[in-house]
């Protein structure tokens, strides 16, 4: 059961080929980046993202860290497609779109990045469905609430599902209430977008069987993308990518962000406004970068894309005209498309950004 509403805003051993890029930003307000890599394991790529001083200002908890704690309740509204969000505690918390929450009437991946602020009260954010036909309790889960956040969600297909609906909920707030879509139009949008997601997850399930050979739905709800990415066999195939990359922000402190390609294809990158959060994060991306990586590995490998087209990737949405709305939680989000790349960007009230997230078209 789903019922369909779009929310409106109001030293470890790393192989890899030594080079380094600098480029200057488009945006003329924005400081000059650098980029190394490409850091390989297997037919995954990893190019980093750095900047000179960013790590200044406090360091907000994670979702995983701060549902671990107790600190940050995401709750059932009875709608699929919106959640509540509420940051108990006196720190921000850092909540990424791509996240995945288990448990509720089903689990959902959120749709927005945004800082919560400390002592928030209930904030609504956006969501999807990642597990089809459950809508109850599972076994002793909560049914009102969800337990953590141990996933982001490892597709490209989906993290375009994402983007897009963002772009739509910009775009039309930007327009004004008279052009916006009629309520038909939105709700058809959303089914789209949301059978995007649906589909996302039965490829990601299918490829995963068929590189591990096995049927890595649990019986305990078969759609569940949460579940499956527990699988202790994935958990094991993933060691590998770990003991190669996951030391790359330790060795390299002034990275914020990353670039992916699997099999050759630049897939997509995050970059976020500070190097001690973007530390923190890397396990989580890293976890679903190689998971798509494994379910991608029957595809013939191309040439690693160098790091001018790397900076390309970056540069070219970059440079595309923008358009933003405020958000809940005293942010705004501002999106940015090209033939080749979506863009999304989360900013403070004050001005500062937080998160930018690059999924290339396929």
């Amino acid at each position: 059961m789903c019922r369909y509403r779009l929310l409106t805003f109001a030293v470890l051993a790393v192989s890899f080929i030594a080079v380094t890029w600098t480029a200057q930003a488009a945006d003329a307000a924005d400081e000059n980046y650098r980029l190394t890599g490409p850091y390989l394991h297997n037919n995954l790529a990893i190019y980093l993202i750095h900047r000179e001083g960013a790590d200044r200002g406090p360091v907000p908890l994670t979702l995983s860290e701060a549902m671990e704690q107790g600190l940050v309740k995401v709750t059932e509204t009875g709608d699929v497609e919106e959640l509540l969000v509420r940051n108990l505690g006196g720190r921000e918390v850092f909540i990424q779109a791509g996240d995945i929450v288990k448990g509720g009437m089903q689990d959902r991946v959120l749709t927005v990045s945004m800082i919560l602020p400390a002592n928030s009260g209930d904030i609504p954010i956006g969501a999807f469905c990642v597990e089809q036909g459950r809508w109850a309790r599972r076994g002793q889960e909560k049914e009102a609430e969800f337990s953590v956040s141990t996933a982001r969600l490892p597709s490209q297909a989906g993290r375009k599902a994402i983007a897009l609906r963002m772009r739509g909920e910009v775009e039309s707030s930007a327009a004004g209430t008279t052009a916006r879509p009629d309520g038909e139009q939105r709700r058809s949008q959303g089914e789209s977008l949301q059978s995007q997601v649906w589909d996302s997850v039965r490829e990601m399930q299918e490829n995963l069987g068929v590189a591990m050979a096995m049927d890595v739905a649990d019986e305990r709800s078969r759609s569940s993308l949460q579940l499956s990415l527990e699988n202790p066999v994935l958990a094991s195939a993933l060691e590998s990518y770990q003991a190669t990359l996951a030391g790359l922000p330790q060795v390299h402190p002034g990275a914020v962000g990353y670039v992916v390609a699997i099999n050759g294809k630049i897939n997509s990158g995050d970059e976020f406004g500070s190097a001690a959060l973007f530390r923190k994060l890397w396990p989580r991306q890293l976890k679903a970068a190689a998971t798509e990586a494994i379910a991608e590995e029957n595809t013939t490998i191309g040439d690693q894309p160098t790091l001018a087209e790397v900076a390309a990737f970056i540069d070219v949405v970059r440079a595309a005209e923008p358009v933003g709305a405020s958000m809940p939680g005293r942010m705004s989000l501002e999106t940015r498309e090209t033939e080749q790349v979506l863009y999304t960007e989360i900013r403070r009230g004050d001005g500062r950004w937080v998160h930018r997230s690059f999924v290339a078209y396929e």
